[in-house]
């Protein structure tokens, strides 16, 4: 399977691109203003409301393949709802306590045991069993993360790694390459480095937020996890969380990663400091790069993250996104169709420019040979490189990652603030953290 997986990338490498969280941008947007002066339904006709997340860019695309979708499909209308990543979430869970969930569900990994141990989701088998989604072209490798207890709760959207964004430009001014092996000391090095020299403001590695991200990573590298493989509490010794939080800390106060509130403004606010220079690296997911570059003229790339010398492979290859039928859906069949066309279609792909991930049906990816270029290409080249330095998943984060995720966010802040030592700080994570759990 990995074989099979490493040649049909290689044999895209030179033509392939991507775009995409946790997402392209996951930035603030206002929902899709459905209206209710709409035409009385014609007979027959059936309605399916379908939300994501997303930037404006991905809006706009998604509107375009649903009018596509619409065309050939003319009984079903299709009401779309979007908004960005965190209002997404809010918006969701209010919708649930509604028992009123949108037919299809942009759905995260992160947050899929939490939606399945409360039956929002249901299982998508029959329809790829029948053939209404059809999964044919799709290797185990895309899919298989989406399935508990053989239940197939979700259809990935595209495929992505985590990944460092670098702005090729500016390290290829201060002699800086990153290449496969880097350490964590050597990040460090390189930006205080280019802070010597840069013009103008340079904060160096940006975090990005994505402190837990990196983390789940370096445990990994350790041989660790962050969660135990049933989710009832940690796989990570204080040790291995000590150290990473060490090595943030250090970063932050050294001057070779911005200041909490620096990095939190840029987030907050959608903006990308490697877009604008100010930052030479920042971890994100691979298909991040694509909101970045729309933001500078300056050539972007992506890297393999920093490893530790002796280490374990920590990374893994993942869907960006997926989509699920809500248990709330009334209109199951019309939604599987959806989902199959979104899958299949090639001319919605056309549209969809592998916004949300490298495709994973080989038939759509063979059809964009040549089309794409620039950061799409580069993340589809980025995952035939991290296909080896990659290990098997770990299994679906629990219900309660969220607040877990939330809990790490907290002591993150403190400990960059410097109000707290990575020895308390990974203290209080794990004591708030079990609390959830348990």
């Amino acid at each position: 399977m990995k074989m099979k997986f490493k040649l049909m990338l290689l044999m895209l490498a030179s033509i392939f691109v991507i775009a995409a969280c946790s997402g392209g941008n996951e930035d603030t947007d206002t929902p899709a203003d459905n209206g209710d002066d709409e035409a009385p339904a014609a007979e027959g006709e059936v309605t399916i409301r379908v939300a994501w997340w997303g930037g404006q860019e991905r809006h706009d695309m998604t509107l375009e393949a649903i009018e596509l979708f619409e065309a050939e499909y003319p009984n079903i209308k299709v009401e779309p709802e979007f908004t960005g990543w965190d209002g997404y979430w809010e918006r969701l869970n209010t919708q649930a306590a509604g028992n009123n969930l949108p037919d299809i569900v942009n759905m995260d990994n992160s947050k899929m045991n939490e939606y399945n141990s409360r039956d929002l989701l249901i299982d998508l088998t029959p329809f790829i069993e029948d053939g209404t989604i059809n999964l044919e072209n799709v290797e185990d490798v895309y899919q298989e993360i989406n399935t508990i207890n053989d239940e197939v709760l979700a259809v990935s959207l595209g495929a992505n790694a985590l990944a460092a964004i670098v702005n090729e430009t500016l390290i290829e001014e201060h002699g800086v390459t990153f290449e496969p092996g880097y350490t964590y000391d050597d990040v460090k090095e390189a930006m205080l480095g280019i802070s010597e020299s840069a013009s103008g403001e340079f904060f160096g590695y940006d975090f990005a937020n994505a402190e837990l991200e990196l983390f789940t990573v370096y445990a990994r590298q350790k041989g660790e996890s962050l969660f135990n493989e049933d989710g009832t509490g940690f796989n990570y010794s204080d040790e291995t969380l000590v150290e990473y939080l060490t090595f943030v800390q250090d970063m932050v106060n050294s001057g070779a990663a911005p200041s909490h509130d620096i990095s939190m403004e840029y987030v907050e606010g959608g903006q990308s400091m490697v877009g604008e220079g100010s930052a030479a690296i920042q971890t994100a997911a691979s298909n991040q790069i694509i909101g970045a570059a729309q933001q500078t003229e300056d050539t972007l790339g992506l890297r393999l993250l920093p490893t530790l010398e002796g280490g374990e492979k920590g990374n893994w290859i993942r869907p960006s996104m997926s989509f699920s039928i809500s248990s709330h859906s009334e209109q199951q069949e019309a939604a599987a169709k959806f989902i199959d066309f979104f899958t299949n279609s090639l001319e919605a792909n056309e549209i969809l420019r592998a916004d949300r991930g490298v495709p994973i049906s080989s038939e759509v990816r063979e059809h964009l040979a040549g089309m794409v270029e620039g950061p799409v290409k580069a993340t589809f080249d980025y995952l035939e490189l991290v296909e080896d330095y990659t290990s098997p998943a770990n299994p679906l984060p629990p219900a309660g990652e969220s607040e877990v995720r939330g809990a790490f966010l907290r002591m993150i802040e403190l400990l960059k603030y410097d109000r707290i030592s990575p020895e308390d700080a990974a203290e209080q994570f794990r004591g708030e953290a079990e609390a959830v759990l348990q």
